[in-house]
């Protein structure tokens, strides 16, 4: 397990509250409850890749009371007072800084890997191979944020690229900005100028990631640490709370301003694959809880 090697002890963030859909033979679900063939569900695979980083009381999972027929069985084993829900949808910045704000109870000093569970299914070895590497990387940089990436190539639809700066000496390439989801010809402009693939998994010091939020929302984190103060179950965002007009998710505020300490790391050659080629594939995953009990 990767943070039994390092100190301060290390959380994963796996975000599920997306409300970016899938057309099943169910219907239209949110597609982090959706799995392809006979895999699981990708939000039990996000659960199963934070649990190999993180023990499971270090794993907080960010969800939408919407969804929670669908989230009810994947997270059985995430305790409530480990649970984000928000009574809104899709509001990732809210959900993420109340994550924050939950650990920052308990271990102020903690690195936090932040996992989305749309963007791209990966291998649990890619994974933790990724977020050693950003690790390694923040020995150096302690006060960066690892954004891991992968080599893009043409003919990728509805991703988001990171554009980069130049060499500079140090671990991974300065992340300039986000372009979300391209149309397909600016798609393979971007990557014929070497652009990269976004994961959606991102490594800092909570302490990072709470003042870039800071800076970019002022009041969210206060509103947010004043919200789990005293949870002792599951922490709830309600539709109108500071910062909750910010409707966004957190990541994509790149594609309007750059955050100088960005940085792009590859994670090349080490299993991560896009849902995107998977797509027509996606089937609604059973909500029911006895479905996970064998598998995790």
């Amino acid at each position: 397990m990767v943070s039994s090697v390092y100190t301060p002890p290390l959380w994963c963030i796996v975000q599920a509250d997306g409300d970016k859909a899938c057309v099943t033979g169910s219907g239209a679900v949110p597609i982090q409850y959706c799995r392809v063939g006979d895999a699981q569900s990708l939000i039990q695979q996000g659960v199963q890749r934070a649990l190999r980083v993180a023990t499971p009381r270090q794993v907080v999972a960010t969800v939408a009371d919407a969804h929670r027929h669908w989230w009810s069985g994947p997270l059985w084993c995430v305790p409530p007072q480990r649970r984000v829900v928000d009574e809104s949808t899709g509001r990732m910045t809210v959900t993420l800084a109340a994550a924050l704000a939950l650990i920052e109870r308990i271990s102020a000093d903690a690195f936090v890997v932040v996992q989305s569970t749309d963007a791209f299914r990966v291998g649990e070895q890619g994974f933790v191979a990724g977020v050693g590497r950003a690790l390694y990387a923040l020995q150096r940089l302690p006060t960066h944020m690892m954004a891991l990436t992968l080599e893009a190539i043409t003919g990728e639809p509805g991703q988001d690229y990171l554009l980069l700066g130049p060499e500079d000496g140090l671990p991974g390439r300065a992340a300039v900005r986000m372009v979300k989801r391209p149309q397909p010809l600016i798609a393979d402009r971007l990557v014929a100028t070497g652009a990269r693939l976004g994961t959606g998994v991102y490594v800092a010091r909570l302490s990072t990631i709470a003042r870039i939020l800071e800076d970019a929302w002022p009041g969210l984190m206060a509103a947010a640490r004043a919200l789990t103060a005293h949870e002792s179950g599951e922490v709830r965002t309600p539709p109108r709370m500071a910062g909750s007009q910010f409707s966004r998710p957190w990541r994509h505020t790149w594609v309007q301003r750059p955050i100088p300490r960005l940085r792009a790391l590859s994670v090349d050659g080490y299993g991560w694959r896009s849902v995107a080629p998977a797509a027509p594939l996606l089937s609604a995953e059973h909500p029911g809880p006895e479905r996970y009990l064998a598998d995790i």
